[in-house]
């Protein structure tokens, strides 16, 4: 139920849905599995936004816009620039 997106608990205590996304979205923080207490005294606590919780906008494309582009900085802030060139079947063709 953690990955359902079904964020039933607003709580500073327990370690719910919403920290779980908050996880995943910044790639660091909230690792506790129940409790938030041990994210707290590491200080790697992260407090999940408040429009997480709002029905009418969490699963709205705007939502999901701007939760992505988080992740993409957070991302290139972690693992660098991605300087790949990725080839079309035609491009791929002509290497071979």
């Amino acid at each position: 139920m953690i990955h359902d997106g079904e964020y039933l608990v607003q709580s500073e205590v327990i370690n719910s849905a919403a920290h779980h996304s908050v996880h995943h979205l910044k790639f660091h923080g909230n690792y506790g599995q129940f409790l938030t207490l041990w994210d707290r005294i590491g200080g790697t606590y992260r407090e999940p936004d408040a429009a997480l919780f709002a029905k009418e906008t969490k699963m709205s494309q705007e939502t999901f816009k701007k939760q992505a582009k988080e992740a993409d900085a957070c991302a290139v802030e972690v693992e660098g620039q991605d300087d790949r060139v990725y080839l079309n079947d035609e491009e791929q063709k002509k290497q071979q």
